[in-house]
């Protein structure tokens, strides 16, 4: 069985080929998902140019537009949006948030799935307030999708989603922050507000929300950080790096399951103070014996981290860079002299996919089956040099892609882009 790909468009002179919704196996992945209409402009229906202030607002038309297609998407693909298990959303401001959820609370008729929401530098609209990712599972699955009740875990009234929820042998956890009921910082997360160097914020931030988020979520789910098939973070100080990773690969005994991780703004989760966002897709305890490392000779941002994990037909890959050991990687290096004879956006992705090519090889599987490609970049407007190196090796298929903007530094310097990918294996070239 191979992928499908559904309500494909090509966007701009630069033929960017979109596929918005993509089908694989028991699963449907809707990525990069915006009011546009079929060139990719924002619906005028949407931006209502003459009378902009009409009610509602216009993120709420916005995020109604977008679940109203995703509907119509998701049953295309053989699914729907009761089916839903995970949404993640991207805003560049924060006062289109509660507009987003109202739409969002109304369409899914008050059953919200797990959910992160970050806030960004910008999308590859300008005027658009939202990008929205989704993963649900198909009807003729089999699989019973639905919250996981937690006595210790919360989330807030206004957003309705559910902190955690089992889809098949899949457990999805919301996006957490090291909060307690109140929906503040913990007072054991933080380094008391009259002490300069009591403790470290950001190991207690994550030791916190390890403790006291993650495992309550993924045992009420039947599950365990030992199974955790993907992770991503969000740190809103990118010098928190090396103390976060500490904290995060002693949690695991010293090898990270595959973790993406981006630095974005401060403050950018719906907790001020908060510095640090957590989200994972983990395995059932009862399917241990169907999650598969793969490892292979990739350099991640942590050398103690395993590069991908399969999981039945589904490879959840840790996020990739164009670095070595040494930083940025050699080619995509700009000499001073001649800085525009180069293209580093384009030589970064280049690097980045001879990477994924080794890493869905070892899967048994091939860069023609992402399912989501998500991108992290520090300058939207070279966003078209990356897609380049994309159509080299998959060609006009369509990519199931979404970009946003974040800090204008990725931890090593030089650094433009990581990239995030979820890529599907075929019963076929597993066997």
């Amino acid at each position: 069985m191979t992928i499908e790909r559904f309500s494909v468009a090509t966007y701009g002179s630069a033929r960017i080929v979109h596929a918005p919704v993509v089908r694989a196996g028991n699963w449907v992945f809707g990525t990069g998902l915006r009011a546009v209409d079929a060139s990719g402009q924002l619906d005028q229906g949407v931006l209502r140019m003459g009378r902009p202030l009409d009610a509602p607002p216009k993120a709420e038309r916005e995020a109604a537009y977008i679940f109203s297609a995703m509907q119509r998407q998701l049953q295309a693909a053989g699914s729907d949006l009761s089916r839903v298990a995970r949404l993640d959303q991207y805003y560049p401001d924060w006062p289109a948030v509660d507009p987003y959820h109202c739409a969002r609370k109304a369409a899914m008729k008050g059953k919200v799935s797990p959910s992160t929401s970050v806030l960004v530098e910008g999308l590859l609209n300008t005027d658009a307030d939202m990008d929205i990712q989704v993963m649900a599972a198909t009807a003729d699955s089999g699989f019973e999708v639905g919250p996981v009740a937690s006595p210790t875990l919360g989330a807030p009234k206004e957003s309705g989603y559910s902190p955690c929820l089992r889809a098949g042998d899949l457990i999805f956890v919301a996006g957490q922050l090291a909060r307690d009921s109140s929906g503040n910082i913990a007072p054991e997360a933080r380094v008391p507000d009259t002490q300069l160097w009591k403790g470290t914020r950001i190991k207690l931030e994550t030791d916190y929300l390890i403790r006291e988020r993650l495992v309550p979520a993924l045992e009420a789910g039947g599950s365990e950080l030992g199974l955790i098939l993907k992770a991503q973070v969000y740190l809103s100080h990118e010098a928190d790096l090396p103390a976060f990773l500490q904290v995060w690969e002693q949690a695991f005994g010293g090898k990270a399951p595959p973790t993406t991780i981006v630095p974005v703004r401060h403050p950018a989760f719906g907790t001020r103070d908060a510095t640090l966002e957590v989200n994972v897709i983990a395995a059932h305890a009862s399917a241990r014996d169907r999650v598969v490392d793969i490892d292979c000779d990739v350099e991640l941002i942590s050398r103690n981290m395993v590069p991908a994990r399969r999981f039945d037909d589904l490879l959840f890959c840790a996020g990739l860079m164009a670095i070595d050991r040494d930083g940025l990687a050699p080619a995509a290096r700009i000499s001073a002299g001649t800085p525009y004879f180069d293209d580093s956006t384009g030589a970064q992705m280049a690097d980045i996919l001879e990477k994924a090519g080794k890493i869905f090889a070892a899967a048994g599987s091939d860069l023609n089956n992402v399912v989501r490609a998500l991108h992290f970049q520090t300058d939207l407007s070279t966003f078209s040099n990356a897609y380049e190196k994309w159509r080299m090796v998959i060609g006009d298929v369509g990519l199931p892609f979404s970009s946003v903007q974040v800090n204008p530094s990725l931890f090593v310097p030089g650094a433009e882009l990581i990239v995030d990918l979820i890529g599907y294996v075929s019963v076929s070239t597993k066997e």
